[in-house]
């Protein structure tokens, strides 16, 4: 694979999220943890907070935070969250599930599984490979917003969304009556990385063509079954809708529920509780209380690091202290997993607003993240 250079978007993502206030987690103290958390959610008008911290095999620090003003934001142990783009780690899992199956090959072009030929345009006779698409070296654009590719992001109320085999040929293919231009970027694929939701979302696509079966109810019988992830699902209709934490814009205005087209990259509804088990199971070398649901050595390949600029690995991202992070956002959703493999312990943010304070750099993420250390 060709050395992967780092993309302007992803140093200007670096750097928007480290705007808001910011400490250093081994160095400034609070007298009143609990205060400070509530006054930052004030200051950013977050309505709920959930965060705990693991260790070997279980939950044992945890807080809930809610704003008593706004409606269905008082959390607790039962809240189910909208993580965003937290959903790539469940979707690099299922991929990785039919990589040992022998299903597919990180290295074969993604044609060779697909009823439809990918190409970028630009470069038509360069394969794209599912590596690629586990990189964000594919080619593909993220878009940053409807402006770029219009329609990408559409709201569709609930599950409602069309679905993938619909809608990834009309935004993909040069005959596809959403298709432009921009959807591809000028770049040799496998040489630059650019985060894309759409290159994701052709993931999904493949674990359900090679499947036979929605990506949803694959998910649910080989990862949240195994792993007894009771109250997570991609879809409102295997969920109480009354633990379902609403989402919220900026001044406190109520979000609908809504599907967008890239579901499997990031529709991902998920308890504190339920999305422990999944980082518990990377930091065991893929097994959930006496489960196996992957193999430690497919572990190994899913964190082996394959851009030292970035840290990008397969989907999670390697950080400072040999930690492995992933963050969420989209409207009405901030949120941060990330564990350390070595030590045993992970944290994990969830939020019902978008903000950048639950990031990594940012004061919520810093006093979690110090939580979290006196544990190793």
């Amino acid at each position: 694979m060709n050395k992967v250079k780092l993309s302007t978007t992803i140093l200007l993502m670096m750097l928007l999220s480290n705007t808001c206030s910011v400490i250093d987690p081994e160095v400034e103290e609070f007298p009143d943890f609990n205060a400070e958390i509530k006054k930052e959610m004030t200051i950013y008008q977050i309505p709920s907070l959930s965060a705990c911290v693991i260790k070997n095999n279980e939950i044992v620090w945890v807080k809930y935070y809610g704003n008593s003003a706004v409606s269905n934001s008082l959390p607790d142990s039962n809240s189910i969250y909208a993580v965003a783009s937290v959903s790539k780690t469940v979707l690099v899992t299922a991929v990785m599930q039919l990589f040992e199956q022998g299903l597919i090959d990180l290295d074969t072009n993604i044609n060779n599984y697909l009823p439809i030929s990918i190409r970028n345009p630009n470069y038509p006779s360069t394969k794209i490979t599912v590596r690629m698409l586990l990189t964000h070296t594919s080619g593909l654009a993220w878009p940053k917003d409807d402006y770029e590719i219009p329609g990408f992001y559409n709201y569709y109320p609930f599950d409602s969304a069309p679905p993938l085999d619909e809608w990834i040929p009309q935004f993909l293919l040069p005959s596809g009556s959403h298709y432009v231009n921009a959807v591809w970027k000028n770049t040799v694929p496998g040489e630059r990385e650019l985060y894309s939701n759409i290159g994701t979302a052709i993931l999904g696509y493949l674990v359900e063509v090679l499947t036979g079966i929605d990506f949803n109810i694959y998910c649910k019988q080989n990862i949240f079954t195994p792993l007894e992830m009771n109250n997570t699902s991609y879809a409102y209709a295997d969920l109480d809708m009354n633990k379902v934490v609403k989402k919220y814009w900026e001044n406190y205005q109520l979000i609908e529920p809504y599907r967008q087209l890239h579901f499997p990259a990031q529709s991902l509804k998920t308890t504190l509780e339920d999305y422990s088990h999944l980082l518990i199971t990377y930091m065991n070398g893929g097994v959930y209380n006496g489960t196996m649901i992957l193999q430690k050595r497919t572990i190994d390949q899913i964190l082996k690091l394959h851009n030292p600029a970035s840290g990008i690995c397969l989907i999670w991202k390697k950080t400072v202290g040999e930690w492995y992070e992933h963050q969420g956002g989209e409207p009405g959703v901030a949120a941060q997993v990330e564990f350390h493999p070595d030590k045993k312990v992970g944290l994990i943010i969830f939020s019902n607003k978008r903000t950048g304070q639950v990031y990594a750099g940012n004061k919520i993420h810093a006093m979690i993240r110090r939580e979290a250390n006196k544990y190793f």
